[in-house]
C-alpha cells in the first residue's frame, strides 16, 4: 500500500476539570470528551522527494509547516518505528476544515491521524496502545483521537478511559473565528499544587465525573475574561433551546446541544447574525472513523 485517505474528526469536551499544578508543570486534569462529525481530510501518498511535505488548503495553519505536528508524527513514527528499513518519505494533502485554536483538537487529530496512516502504510506493526504512547509524545490530546470516540483523559490529558458510546447528539458549534492560546488560558489559572494521581485515586473521580448531571469546563472564566463574548453566546444557545451550552478545551469554541433538527438550525442562524464569527451544526459520532488494525 503506497495511499491512503483518512478523516480527521474534531472533539468536543464534555467536561473539564482542572484539578492543580503538578510539579513537573503540567495541570492535573479530568475531561469527557466525544468526537463529532466536524473533521478535516488528510490524504498520504509516497512522496517523490526524499522529505516529507505537507500541502494545507482549506482554513490557513500558522507556522512553520516543517514543525507542524502532521509532519513531527510522521518522523516520529519513522525514528521509532520504521518502514521495515525503507527509506520512505510521505506527501500529506490536508484539507482544513477543523477551525485552528478553537479548542477542538484539530491539530492532536491530525497527528493521530498521520500516526494511524504511517501504520496503516508500513503494514500495522503496532497496536492501538503502541500509538497512544507514541502519540502522547507529540501532545496531550493525541491519544484520546487514537481511541475510542467517546473517553475520559486523566494525567496531562495523556492517560484515555474508553467509555460506552455516547448517544447520537446534534450540536451546534460557534467559534469567533479569533484563536486563544491554550498556554495563556492555563497561566490564568490559579489552582492548587498536586501531585499526579495514581489510578486508584483517579477511578472515584471519573465515575463522579461521568455521573454529572450537566458538564463544566473549569477553563471558562479564564476565556470569558478574554472573550466576553462567550458567556453572551453560551447564553444565547440556553435561551434557543439548548440542553446546556459550554465552551471547549481551552476555548473559544462554544457549544450546545439540540434535541429538534430545527431548533438547532434556527440557533445556528441566530448566532451568526447575533454574533458572527462561524457556526455550524454537527453530529456526535458513536465510534471512531480510525478502524482498528
Amino acid at each position: 500500500m503506497t495511499s491512503c485517505s483518512l478523516f480527521s474528526p474534531a472533539k468536543i469536551n464534555l467536561s473539564l476539570r482542572i484539578l492543580g499544578k503538578r510539579p513537573d508543570g503540567y495541570h492535573e486534569l479530568l475531561t469527557e470528551m466525544v468526537m463529532i462529525s466536524l473533521g478535516d481530510t488528510m490524504v498520504f501518498r509516497l512522496s517523490d522527494e526524499p522529505r516529507d511535505l505537507l500541502a494545507v488548503s482549506g482554513r490557513p495553519v500558522d507556522g512553520n509547516p516543517d514543525d507542524n505536528l502532521v509532519l513531527r508524527a510522521i518522523r516520529l513514527f519513522r525514528e521509532m518505528r520504521g518502514f521495515g528499513g525503507k527509506p520512505s518519505y510521505w506527501k500529506v494533502e490536508l484539507e482544513k476544515k477543523i477551525p485552528v485554536g478553537a479548542g477542538l483538537g484539530g491539530g492532536s487529530s491530525n497527528a493521530a491521524a498521520a500516526l494511524w496512516a504511517m501504520n496503516l502504510l508500513s503494514g500495522n506493526s503496532c497496536s492501538r496502545q503502541d500509538l497512544m504512547e507514541i502519540g502522547a509524545k507529540l501532545g496531550s490530546d493525541v491519544p484520546f483521537f487514537l481511541g475510542e470516540a467517546h473517553a475520559v483523559a486523566s494525567g496531562r490529558g495523556e492517560k484515555i478511559h474508553p467509555c460506552d458510546p455516547f448517544p447520537g447528539k446534534t450540536l451546534v458549534l460557534w467559534n469567533p473565528l479569533v484563536p486563544l492560546s491554550t498556554s495563556r488560558i492555563y497561566g490564568g489559572l490559579s489552582v492548587p499544587r498536586i501531585n499526579s494521581l495514581t489510578d486508584s485515586e483517579t477511578l472515584p473521580r471519573i465515575s463522579s465525573l461521568l455521573s454529572e448531571d450537566k458538564g463544566g469546563n473549569d477553563l471558562e472564566p479564564v476565556a470569558m475574561s478574554i472573550l466576553p463574548i462567550i458567556r453572551k453566546v453560551k447564553d444565547a444557545l440556553t435561551a434557543k433551546g439548548s440542553e446546556f451550552s459550554l465552551m471547549s478545551g481551552s476555548g473559544p469554541t462554544v457549544f450546545g446541544f439540540f434535541d429538534e433538527p430545527g431548533q438547532a438550525t434556527f440557533a445556528s442562524r441566530f448566532l451568526e447574525e447575533q454574533f458572527g464569527g462561524w457556526t455550524g451544526i454537527f453530529e456526535t459520532l458513536s465510534s471512531s472513523p480510525f478502524v482498528s488494525p
